[in-house]
């Protein structure tokens, strides 16, 4: 009777560790993606603009140099516990760590290969972690082959840290700012090269699980066309952004990373705003607008439908509001392409509208450019509506039902039942495989001051 006590100890422990690791990333990519909509930069004062740039750099280089400190001291201490709570702990924080450092990589990718082999890096250190924490809520022990693997992630981890840390100095100094990033002598862009270069050695991991040819480098799937000039970009952009009067566009440079973009800013009427466009196929990538809501006149619903109709207009089809939030009078809107009733919430679009003017004063498409094709109507659903009902969600009271398709933590995407239900008030969407039946993710509703979020 104890041993069945001490085992159910155990797995609720563990089952709690990975309701904070959703809980976690989902805030943690919540905040890298409001980062990128917020950001509003002022075009009339250059010597700004570059200042808050370099603010921008610094501080993701900050929470990448943390976060790899956070791994490295979790991965360290799993040398010597060998207690599964205390073990499901450690992996747990390694897992929400490399999430970060993976998001700051990516705000900080000026060169397309080099920055992937390290992103690629800390998302196998993720991977494996929670690769590691399922076979603990199994009940298995790590094997000797575990313990060494992870051996070798510390060490990996480690050297990476310490260069830098070296960089770090740098800045403290005023050796180093980010105005070199992706130039000839830049120190960052050199340090993460060590990974693809080889200088720095991580381990090969090779099995069906987490690290499967499904985690290859993401590839932008809909860009489609020839490449772009700067100017031929500036006349899209002004069509782009036809809402606001009379604009004028600067080019203001080149940016690599998975998505090679012509980076503009523009101004209209006093308001500015900066955009990126793909250099293959002119694609809006992302928009902000610095503009200030005083005196809103739109609902949340018309705001949905004016995002709705940006989406159709700029050659985005089929899309569809999921979530909506009102924040000092912008709305937020999360719009997700929709085939055969299917939600498909890979293939996203974010979309920021002011409800004092009905324009757009933000849009960010990355994940619907490196995602969205158009499915095989053949889907695996052998799980019918009724039976994914029954499985039974305890004190849930269930509200609505639909099919969705969801990304994987190791890549790919799974097609659920997205089932909605409500417990003493609180909201929360339960994701059940349509092949197994079996509940795969649930997310809790949480009412903030910045409106609902998802964990």
């Amino acid at each position: 009777m104890q041993t069945q006590n001490t085992s159910d100890v155990r797995h609720k422990n563990l089952r709690v560790a990975h309701y904070f690791i959703f809980a976690a990333v989902a805030l943690l990519v919540a905040a890298v993606i409001t980062l990128g909509i917020f950001l509003g930069f002022a075009v009339d004062d250059r010597n700004e603009l570059s200042l808050r740039s370099e603010n921008v750099y610094t501080s993701a280089f900050y929470s990448l140099e943390d976060s790899l400190l956070q791994i490295e001291t979790n991965l360290g201490k799993m040398r010597v516990i060998r207690t599964p709570s205390l073990q499901s702990e450690l992996l747990t924080k390694a897992v929400i760590n490399a999430e970060v450092a993976e998001q700051c990589l990516s705000s900080l990718s000026v060169s397309g290969a080099a920055m992937s082999s390290t992103i690629k890096f800390c998302n196998q250190v993720g991977d494996y972690s929670l690769y590691l924490l399922r076979k603990l809520d199994n009940g298995e022990s790590l094997s000797d082959t575990d313990y060494s693997t992870l051996d070798k992630l510390y060490e990996s981890t480690y050297e990476l840290g310490s260069r830098l840390g070296e960089i770090s100095g740098k800045i403290a100094s005023g050796e180093y700012s980010f105005s070199m990033l992706g130039k000839e002598d830049d120190a960052f862009s050199a340090t993460v090269s060590d990974i693809a270069d080889g200088a720095i050695e991580y381990p090969s991991l090779i099995y069906d699980g987490p690290f499967s040819d499904g985690l290859e480098d993401p590839a932008p799937v809909v860009l489609e066309g020839e490449d772009i000039t700067a100017e031929q970009g500036a006349e899209m952009l002004k069509k782009y952004m036809s809402d606001y009067e009379d604009i004028e566009v600067s080019y203001e440079g080149e940016l690599g990373g998975f998505i090679e973009c012509y980076s503009y800013t523009f101004s209209s009427g006093g308001v500015y705003g900066n955009a990126m466009l793909s250099k293959k196929g002119g694609a809006l990538v992302m928009a902000d607008v610095n503009d200030t809501v005083t005196n809103p006149g739109y609902t949340k619903e018309q705001g949905v439908e004016l995002a709705e109709q940006y989406c159709e207009k700029i050659g985005i089809s089929d899309m569809s509001a999921v979530w909506a939030c009102v924040t000092d009078s912008e709305l937020y809107v999360n719009l997700c392409y929709e085939q055969d009733g299917i939600i498909f919430y890979p293939d996203m679009v974010k979309v920021k509208i002011s409800l004092e003017t009905g324009k757009v004063t933000g849009y960010e498409a990355r994940e619907y450019i490196y995602n969205h094709t158009e499915r095989d109507a053949d889907y695996n659903v052998s799980v019918t509506e009724e039976e994914a009902l029954a499985a039974g969600y305890g004190e849930m009271s269930v509200e609505s039902v639909r099919l969705a398709v969801i990304p994987l933590d190791a890549g790919g995407e799974k097609l659920t039942y997205e089932v909605y239900g409500t417990v003493d008030g609180y909201g929360f969407f339960v994701y059940v495989d349509a092949a197994t039946g079996k509940a795969v993710r649930v997310l809790q509703v949480i009412d903030s001051d910045e409106g609902e979020l998802l964990m």
